[in-house]
């Protein structure tokens, strides 16, 4: 195995030049670093106070997250105190039950409260003084809002409404809220018997509770009287009052009308019984079965409005009392919301309430402290967000110290007066009107000057000149001969004004790039209508016939008008009397009215279109016309030897140097027909047919011409 050894030796200045070039490295890097170190400590500030600002505002966020529940439930329970008057352990034992019924029913804390509250306003403000009652009162609104999507304040009016038209006594709080559990456990049962639901017994309850108790009619009983109703297209309110009619006419008895009383004791019915309170809504009503089939009374006795409502009551007794006997000592309310309540959806706000529950244990544990921590961060957080801006104010005043102003105000001096300079020169192109394409900024601005200029002093010309005028009439002399030079002079100036206004406005539009094409084509073609107009009569002709068909079809509107409208007021005259002549008369009269309508339009079209054409006819024969040329015979041309002979008036020569036969250079000169008429060809080598034929095709050319021109 064998080992090299390598050496490498460097000499000469490569150390300096090394040197040399990282001294030049740092340097580059320091200047850099110079320039765009206020930037990088911009953003550094600007990072490090955004990241504070970030971090405080998330902390005030989380302590208003955890303080949230504790707030909600503080502020209704403070509502609650004001409206029952209760307070200390009274008050605490209150929201001691609504934390338990959070978690029992998943609702929120301030929720429970809120039912609460509406038990006292809707009931007595008794029951705050005691609680369990109101707790147990709370379970029931609890439980009728799982069968109502959640709806606490729907559930609270449902079973305060019941309690109060069947008149509830508040004397025992525990009764009447054991009394409250059993309707609700009533209504849930009738809703799931029948048809209507709890917003609909309630809407009944509202028009028919009191009427049921006055009437002796059980709970239970009325809310199968509704579901019956209900059936049969009663809904809601309407079967409530259908229900309060049918039980106030029952109840009259003996101060039934004498002739339905006899008429009801004639079929077996017992007035009397009809109102006994000791007896079942059930059993009245069968009483009311022998008239059922008797229209006319059982109208008679319910009256028109209320005895369909009455007849499905009379005629639905056996399902009323199966809707009774459903309805009667059930505890479906509960059932039905236990069933719902084990939803997952239920059982996740069941766990959420928990986690609130420890959220308001810690919000009264840690007392005003989530008070200070949101107010605090309310107002660092703004402050956080000023700083950099204050800082990079700081950084912008360092920087504008430094800036060169003595030559930003000199570029500014010189950028003004060339401004000055250029408006003088446009001034005194508006002053003598005068002026060229400059560009279209220039144009465009120039135009508005002048038209401002025009607006201005331009008018105060045209009055001034008015005004002296006016005063040259009015005075004699001397004085009259000054306010008449006066007069000149000022219209001189409003004339120039409006005449360089236009001007302006007319350069600047022609130079617009676009606008300035299209002004050529309309003046293009108002030139080639003008032109046409000129030369050609039927062109005249045909605009004249129009127009006066145009001032025609107006002048005949308003005769038209007259006649059609008097015309309709003769037809229905006429259809009025059947008058078949008189209509048919009428009909030929508006048939007529038309028809000379459109002829008198089309015979101003005509008869101005062939006065223009004779008018042109007429011109044309005044005009002196060419006189036509009798053209001589051309006889057969003899070239022999180079010489061209021949009849008629005419000079004709040639050119011999290229032998017999051989013409290079032929010219022939007719007068008398076009002044002067030549024929010029060059190296023919043809015959003399050639020449006749090259002659008359020229000459039936220049006849042809003739011919065209007369």
């Amino acid at each position: 195995m064998q080992a090299f050894d390598y050496y490498f030796n460097l000499w000469g200045n490569f150390p300096d030049q090394i040197d040399r070039m990282g001294n030049g490295v740092d340097g580059f890097n320091t200047k850099i670093q110079k320039s765009t170190g206020w930037v990088e400590n911009f953003a550094k500030t600007c990072t490090v106070f955004d990241l504070l600002a970030n971090y405080v505002d998330k902390v005030g966020k989380a302590f208003g997250d955890m303080a949230a529940p504790g707030i909600r439930l503080n502020s209704q329970m403070h509502d609650l105190s004001a409206v029952a008057g209760v307070t200390g352990d009274a008050l605490k034992e209150i929201e001691g039950y609504a934390r338990d019924s959070a978690k029992a029913f998943g609702t929120d804390a301030g929720t429970a409260v809120e039912g609460y509250k509406l038990l006292l306003s809707q009931l007595t403000p008794e029951l705050g003084k005691c609680p369990v009652a109101l707790k147990s009162m709370g379970e029931s609104i609890q439980t009728t809002s799982k069968l109502m999507g959640g709806d606490g304040v729907a559930a609270a009016e449902v079973l305060t409404t019941a309690m109060n038209q069947f008149g509830v006594s508040m004397d025992d709080p525990i009764a009447a809220s054991k009394t409250m559990a059993d309707m609700m456990n009533t209504m849930a049962a009738a809703g799931q018997a029948g048809s209507a639901e709890l917003p609909a017994i309630k809407a009944a309850l509202q028009q028919a509770g009191m009427a049921a108790k006055a009437a002796n009619v059980s709970f239970e009983e009325t809310n199968a009287a509704i579901q019956v109703l209900d059936k049969a297209g009663k809904k809601g309110s309407e079967g409530g009052v259908a229900l309060r009619n049918t039980l106030a006419i029952l109840s009259q008895g003996r101060f039934l009308p004498k002739d339905t009383q006899k008429e009801l004791q004639g079929a077996g019915i017992d007035v009397l019984a009809l109102g006994d309170k000791n007896k079942t809504l059930k059993e009245r009503l069968e009483m009311l079965k022998p008239i059922l089939s008797d229209s006319a009374l059982f109208t008679k006795l319910f009256g028109m409005e209320n005895a369909n409502a009455a007849r499905a009551l009379v005629g639905g007794t056996d399902k009323l009392q199966e809707f009774t006997d459903a309805v009667t000592g059930t505890s479906s309310a509960e059932e039905q919301a236990a069933i719902v309540m084990d939803s997952y959806a239920e059982r996740q706000a069941r766990i959420r309430q928990q986690i609130d529950d420890a959220k308001i244990s810690i919000f009264q544990a840690t007392g005003d402290a989530a008070l200070w921590v949101g107010a605090l961060a309310d107002t660092l957080v703004p402050m956080a967000q000023m700083v950099p801006l204050i800082s990079g104010v700081g950084s912008l005043m360092a920087w504008t110290k430094g800036l060169d102003w003595a030559g930003m105000w000199r570029g500014t001096t010189r950028v003004v007066t060339a401004c000055r300079y250029q408006m003088l020169f446009m001034n005194n192109e508006l002053k003598t009107g005068i002026f060229t394409s400059n560009g279209f900024a220039i144009n465009m601005l120039r135009a508005t000057l002048a038209v401002v200029r025009f607006g201005t002093v331009g008018l105060m010309q045209g009055l001034k000149a008015l005004g002296a005028f006016l005063l040259s009439l009015a005075t004699t002399g001397g004085a009259s001969a000054t306010f008449a030079a006066t007069a000149s002079t000022a219209f001189g100036a409003f004339k120039l004004s409006a005449v360089t206004a236009c001007r302006a406005v007319s350069v600047a539009i022609i130079n617009i790039p676009i606008i300035g094409w299209i002004a050529a084509i309309i003046a293009g073609l108002a030139a080639l209508g003008i032109y046409f107009w000129n030369t050609s009569v039927k062109f005249r002709a045909v605009l004249k016939g129009l127009a006066a068909a145009f001032v025609a079809t107006f002048k005949g509107v308003w005769d038209m008008a007259k006649m059609l409208f008097g015309s309709i007021g003769d037809l229905i005259s006429a259809a009025f009397r059947l008058d078949a002549s008189a209509i048919a008369a009428t009909l030929l009269r508006m048939r007529s009215g038309f028809s000379q309508y459109g002829s008198s339009i089309g015979k101003a079209f005509s008869d101005a279109y062939n006065a223009e054409m004779a008018k042109g006819a007429k011109k044309k024969e005044d005009k002196p016309s060419t006189p036509r040329m009798d053209v001589p015979a051309i006889e057969p041309v003899d070239v022999s030897g180079g010489t061209l002979q021949g009849t008629g008036t005419g000079t004709g020569t040639g050119d011999k140097e290229s032998g017999p036969g051989k013409i290079r250079n032929i010219t022939i000169n007719i007068e008398r027909l076009v002044d002067k008429f030549e024929v010029h060809t060059s190296q023919m080598a043809e015959g003399a047919e050639r020449i006749r034929e090259a002659v008359a095709t020229a000459l039936m050319g220049a006849l042809n011409d003739v011919q065209l021109a007369q």
